[in-house]
């Protein structure tokens, strides 16, 4: 039985509350059942994904080639947990290949559900953040799946991260994926950006030796404020922009305030407020405290000598600014819970009806892959056909043309003559006494008896 302190706490919370500590989506979302049918389908029935992977490793050596279909259909049948680093591996060299231009869509949810599955969440998440070497892209099902599991996790430094994508990508087509984004954010900030580890700078050995390489130009450096964001700061900041930049309501005034303060663009936000003054209850309480908390830190940084117009114009506009109690966090769960029950089913309808196109597709993919080496097979039986006929021809043909023959030989040895000049007489006399080791063992032999 509960206690009664844990009853208590119980009835103090609210239904929003509880729906914090669970995942958003219904277990129904991931479509498990139907993805779980394509391992019956004849063709994935019956493929060894170990034998697979061989065969692909084999193909993709320098000399070889894989085919998009081959490593899909290896992406969906991989099963083995331990078989991460020679996915990845797989994954990174097909990248490489001229083929991966053509790789189905179905293989970028296959790789995600894979690591998913697996709860292979740091190498999923170097996977989706080196798109140059590994090709994969996810969808907007894909992404919710994703940050769903995070959520419930919770994990939502790499939440974000995912979340990110969307903002890099400049996609906001998918209202379910917006509102778990930006609650994503929103819970960041509630938990604070202590666990977002960067990645550690190069260390230099001062006793190491300098090489010095001369080059024909410099590039000056350049800094293009999206793709090179690494702080996490900034990183949150501009997703939540991105997201709420055309919202009029209180929660995408407050998300696009503190978006722009994490993001340090202090003169728009600064417009922002302007813009605001007049509004009653423009922008949550907390969202408030958060920013003059921000801004007095970052005032820190400074250094000395810096301008600081945009900075103090900022601070001064933000206290003119009227607010009104609430949870930014409460808000945007409450969003994400209005969006499931809209748009949930409908995707999870079109996620059904994806998967048996994606099958489809594979099997199209296969046959049209059969029919071109079936083409080059019996293209190369012709040529060979070809070299055969030609061949018995000069035999049959031999005495007919048997002058033109000469003549060639005798042009070819001019060539030669042209290009070696003539045969000294240290060449001649060497050509003359050679032996060969054979005969010259056989010799040696007979001469001792």
């Amino acid at each position: 039985m509960l206690s009664l302190h844990r009853l208590l706490t119980l009835q103090k919370l609210s239904p929003l509350s509880s729906l914090l500590s669970r995942k958003f989506l219904s277990a129904a979302y991931p479509c498990t059942e139907a993805w779980n049918r394509r391992l019956e389908s004849p063709l994935l029935s019956k493929i060894n994904p170990r034998d697979l992977f061989l065969e692909l490793d084999k193909k993709l050596s320098p000399s070889g080639k894989v085919s998009a279909v081959d490593l899909d259909l290896f992406a969906h049948t991989i099963d083995e947990e331990d078989a991460t680093e020679e996915f990845m591996d797989i994954l990174h060299r097909f990248r490489m290949t001229a083929e991966t231009s053509k790789t189905l869509e179905s293989t970028h949810h296959a790789v995600i559900r894979f690591f998913l599955d697996n709860n292979h969440i740091d190498e999923l998440l170097t996977i989706l953040d080196d798109r140059l070497n590994y090709g994969i892209f996810p969808d907007h099902f894909s992404t919710n799946l994703i940050l769903n599991q995070l959520l419930k996790v919770p994990n939502h430094v790499a939440a974000v991260k995912v979340a990110s994508l969307l903002m890099l990508q400049e996609d906001k087509e998918n209202p379910l994926c917006n509102t778990l984004a930006l609650y994503s954010c929103g819970k960041l900030l509630e938990e604070g950006f202590d666990k977002w580890e960067l990645p550690p700078e190069p260390v230099v050995d001062p006793k190491e030796e300098v090489v010095k390489i001369r080059v024909r130009y410099l590039r000056n450096p350049y800094f293009d404020d999206h793709f090179d964001l690494k702080d996490p700061k900034a990183i949150t900041g501009k997703t939540m922009v991105f997201f709420t930049k055309n919202r009029d309501d209180i929660l995408g005034r407050s998300c696009l305030l503190l978006g722009y303060v994490l993001w340090g663009k202090h003169e728009m936000a600064a417009e922002c407020v302007a813009k605001w003054r007049s509004v009653d209850g423009a922008v949550f309480k907390e969202v408030l405290e958060k920013v003059e908390g921000e801004l007095k830190l970052q005032k820190e940084k400074f250094k000395e000598g810096e301008d600081l117009k945009d900075f103090e114009k900022l601070r001064e506009e933000v206290k003119s600014l009227k607010s009104q109690e609430g949870s930014l966090v409460d808000k945007m769960a409450a969003e994400v819970k209005m969006a499931v029950e809209e748009h949930e089913q409908k995707m999870i309808q079109d996620q059904i009806e994806t998967f048996k196109k994606w099958e489809e597709v594979r099997m199209a993919e296969l046959h049209r892959q059969l029919d071109e080496l079936d083409k080059q097979a019996r293209m190369e039986k012709v040529k060979k056909m070809k070299e055969d006929m030609k061949k018995e021809e000069r035999v049959l043909t031999f005495f007919d043309h048997e002058e033109e023959i000469e003549l060639k030989i005798e042009d070819k040895l001019q060539r030669e003559l042209e290009i070696y000049g003539p045969p000294t007489k240290k060449k001649i006399e060497e050509d003359e006494n050679y032996v060969p080791p054979e005969i010259r063992s056989h010799t040696a032999g007979r001469n001792r008896r």
